[in-house]
């Protein structure tokens, strides 16, 4: 068993399931609702849980009503919630998703994250005792510069998760070990992969990967770039699959090299988008 520490975003989320895309000014029902605890970091800490792991997430969602079902997840999923919010009676940052059952693609509605801070003292000496891997979405920079420099004085890799770019990481990318990127993760004077890649190697990170969906993986590593490839499954919903992958990415890191890492990471995000919503794949124990 490995312990395991996330920072960033953790949401409120309610899921709706429909047979198609909404039309202008139209209403309809959905064929099913789903509720629980979101965000890039929050749903990267339940994957790596659900390999057996001690998991550890610092957010924050603050004491108003609309947070009892996040947390109440993360408890199920026997994830230890760290609750470091400002801002405690002030509501969560809300998502709507919608699913189009069709075709597994998704649209998102969320309320802003950016004025969102966690307080001054969440980060304390012995936050990351006997922890294995930290991983960070980007989200509260401040005090994760903070986390992650005190990883690098321990020499426990950092992991970041690059979903889209946010001012600011230029001072944090620098303390990364391994940085997972989305295709649509382009910072300043970046408009491809390379760029991307060559951005990544001047701030000192040396294990890169930008994962583009159902395309193939690209990997840089030891000044070697390739492409793994991502398994063809019959997708249901695509929701949280980049977080999932991340999350197990955690936990691969730990007993495999970078490539097989990421393989095996594929393998699992590609697994859960044949069931519904971010959860149920943990269940099915042949996903792991």
């Amino acid at each position: 068993m490995y312990k395991g520490t996330f920072l960033g975003l953790a949401t409120a989320d309610t899921v709706y399931y429909v047979p198609h895309f909404l039309e202008r000014n139209k209403k309809l029902k959905a064929e099913r609702q789903l509720a629980y605890a979101g965000g890039p970091a929050t749903n990267a800490a339940v994957a790596f849980a659900a390999f057996g792991n001690e998991s550890t997430l610092i957010s924050g969602l603050g004491q108003h009503p609309l947070t009892h079902i996040a947390k109440l997840d993360l408890a199920d999923h026997k994830v230890r919630f760290i609750d470091c919010t400002d801002q405690p009676r002030r509501p969560p940052v809300l998502s709507t998703i919608i699913v189009d059952l069709s075709c597994g693609e998704r649209s998102v509605v969320y309320s802003s994250a950016d004025l969102r801070k966690l307080r001054p003292d969440t980060i304390k000496e012995n936050t990351l005792e006997y922890t294995d891997i930290l991983l960070l979405d980007g989200f509260y920079l401040p005090q994760a510069i903070e986390l992650a420099t005190l990883a690098k004085k321990l020499d426990i890799p950092v992991v970041f998760d690059g979903g889209s770019w946010k001012e600011g990481l230029e001072e944090l990318l620098p303390l990364v070990d391994y940085a997972i990127c989305s295709n649509a993760f382009l910072p300043p004077d970046c408009t491809d992969k390379d760029g991307l890649i060559d951005f990544l190697k001047e701030l000192g990170i040396q294990c890169i990967a930008i994962t583009r969906d159902g395309q193939p993986i690209i990997a840089h590593c030891q000044d070697q770039t390739t492409e793994i490839p991502v398994m063809q499954v019959k997708t249901v919903d695509t929701l949280g699959a980049g977080d999932i992958f991340h999350g197990a990415f955690c936990h691969y890191i730990l007993e495999c090299d970078f490539l097989l890492s990421l393989e095996r990471s594929g393998e699992v995000a590609s697994l859960s988008c044949t069931s519904l919503g971010t959860r149920a794949w943990i269940e099915q124990e042949k996903f792991l």
